[in-house]
């Protein structure tokens, strides 16, 4: 075996069509065959099914995934602590995440990982809505539920959780325990039939639904509006304790949780700087995973 056989293979493995992979590894069709071949032959077991929808991966073949992008983790890490690799890469990255994490977790930390690695560019699209990775609309996607279908490589970023707030002003004297006592607010949240993603219906979840509102379209026109004192509202943790103003409200009653995942391409997961970016926001997520959850 050598390692770059392995690269190949996992190149075949992430994208399943030998045209695709081919392209992206800049080798001919033929020879990547005939290269994962060889090392199925060298390890004495087969690696790959071919299918109708390509190349699907055995069990064996799964496993052995698994130990090369160990490998392959060890070796990027190496290499920029060794060769100062980071100051090397370049080229463009798009993101594409939720308005809420790119504005208040990413967008902050960004000039940090720019520091770092000052020959990439960050294309930070953090709107209410998610660019098609499929369609090469994004390089890499921050997404509010796991991507079923696609050429992609996903994995769980983080769980967060979400809360009941209303501006400290409005409680001065005795703070609301349950949801009955919530009659005299008015409700700012999501507009229901804008909403563009199911796990951001979570006022459907809750009697919240029966109280007047204020909505928009927009989870920082949401912050800003029960910063300045229009009643109560669902926010994410990592939004609503950035700073002071806002406080809890009926805890026993709404708790939500939900989860970012992680996707990008399978054909491009590999390269350097996707794989720096990747392996930044992991640790940055970890680093700060009290913003997020309690």
């Amino acid at each position: 075996m050598n390692w770059d056989d392995m690269r190949l293979f996992l190149g075949l493995a992430r994208n399943g069509r030998v045209a695709f992979a081919a392209k992206g590894l800049k080798v001919d069709p033929t020879t990547l065959i005939r290269r994962v071949k060889k090392l199925e032959d060298s390890l004495n077991c087969k690696l790959f099914e071919l299918t109708k929808r390509g190349y699907v991966l055995t069990s064996h073949g799964s496993e052995l995934v698994t130990y090369i992008e160990k490998a392959e983790h060890y070796f990027l890490e190496a290499q920029n602590e060794l060769s100062d690799e980071r100051s090397h890469l370049a080229g463009t990255i798009r993101v594409s995440v939720s308005e809420g994490f790119g504005s208040w977790f990413l967008a902050p930390l960004l000039p940090e990982f720019k520091r770092q690695y000052p020959g990439i560019c960050i294309e930070l699209v953090a709107t209410s809505g998610f660019l098609n990775l499929s369609k090469r609309e994004a390089d890499i996607a921050i997404l509010l539920e796991k991507p079923g279908k696609g050429l992609l490589v996903t994995q769980k970023l983080t769980d967060y959780h979400l809360f009941l707030y209303t501006h400290e002003n409005l409680i001065t004297q005795d703070k609301p325990q349950t949801l009955q006592e919530l009659e005299q607010f008015t409700l700012v949240s999501y507009v229901p039939d804008l909403v563009y993603a199911p796990q951001l219906k979570f006022i459907e979840e809750t009697a919240l639904s029966q109280l007047s509102a204020l909505r928009s379209t927009s989870i920082n026109a949401q912050y800003q509006m029960l910063m300045n004192g229009a009643g109560v509202g669902i926010l994410p943790k990592f939004i609503a304790e950035t700073t002071s103003g806002l406080a809890r409200l009926a805890e026993n009653d709404i708790h939500i949780r939900r989860t970012f995942w992680l996707a990008s391409h399978k054909e491009t997961y590999s390269q350097a700087r996707f794989q720096a970016f990747t392996q930044w926001l992991v640790d940055k997520v970890k680093q700060h995973q009290h913003v997020f959850i309690d």
